[in-house]
């Protein structure tokens, strides 16, 4: 077996937060120990068994952590980590697999893991781990949360906490929509709505001008970090509270 622990049940260890993690591993008996495992300590966790099954969970809901093996049938664990980390550059990613060598960590590390862990694993170490990701990930939280932003509606302005300015009516359509969306998410479907133009008609290039223009008066009024991520293969992401007024 792969996952070693000190005692013959799992430690519940106080944990700064609850976290949304998707397990993936192809080993049967070693996702179901792994997942019951977090479940035991709090966590929200999606088993899966290769990279393909990611397709069919919700792009709307959002993860936390992903826990990737290296050796998967099919789309292989370097390939879904690069991947992801294209897609989700604040997302934690944690790397266990058999591989050893240097050579595989660098790899491995290059790819946009934040952790790679060689089995068998110790569970302590994992824990700590990601101990470690969720404290970060507090803390981004608390970074992005600094900043609120305010839209008048009547004047077309945005204010942050360093100066105040211009929106388009386009502009302004847009971040009251993120204000309202699930975890601030619009799909590219309601972007397009939003915007008053056919599905078919929108192009990524023109909506991405779009959002880079937004972004730079948003950098211009006072946020400091990437406030609209772009999510691949379902739209973008606003990270800063906006209140409508």
């Amino acid at each position: 077996m792969y996952l070693r622990t000190h005692s013959h049940t799992y430690p519940i260890q106080s944990m700064p937060a609850t976290l949304s993690i998707v397990l993936i591993e192809d080993h049967d008996a070693l996702r179901e120990l792994t997942a019951e495992a977090l479940q035991d300590l709090g966590h929200r966790v999606t088993a899966l068994s290769c990279a393909e099954e990611l397709e069919d969970i919700s792009k709307a809901t959002p993860t936390d952590l992903f826990i990737i093996d290296l050796n998967l049938p099919g789309e292989d664990g370097i390939s879904l980590s690069t991947r992801i980390r294209n897609s989700y550059p604040k997302v934690g990613i944690i790397i266990l697999t058999a591989r050893s060598s240097s050579k595989d960590k660098v790899i491995g590390y290059e790819s946009g893991a934040d952790l790679y862990i060689t089995k068998p694993v110790d569970w302590d170490e994992l824990t700590a781990a990601i101990n470690s990701l969720t404290r970060r990930q507090i803390e981004l939280q608390t970074q992005v949360s600094d900043f609120e932003l305010s839209i008048s509606a009547s004047n077309l302005e945005i204010s942050g906490p360093k100066a105040k300015a211009r929106l388009s009516a386009a502009e302004a359509s847009l971040l009251t929509a993120f204000s309202r969306a699930p975890s601030g998410r619009l799909e590219i479907w309601q972007l397009a709505e939003i915007l008053n133009q056919d599905l078919t008609d929108i192009s990524k290039s023109s909506l991405e001008v779009r959002i880079v223009r937004l972004r730079k008066k948003l950098i211009e009024v006072g946020c400091e970090v990437r406030v609209i991520e772009s999510i691949r293969g379902f739209g973008y992401q606003c990270l800063v509270p906006i209140k409508v007024l």
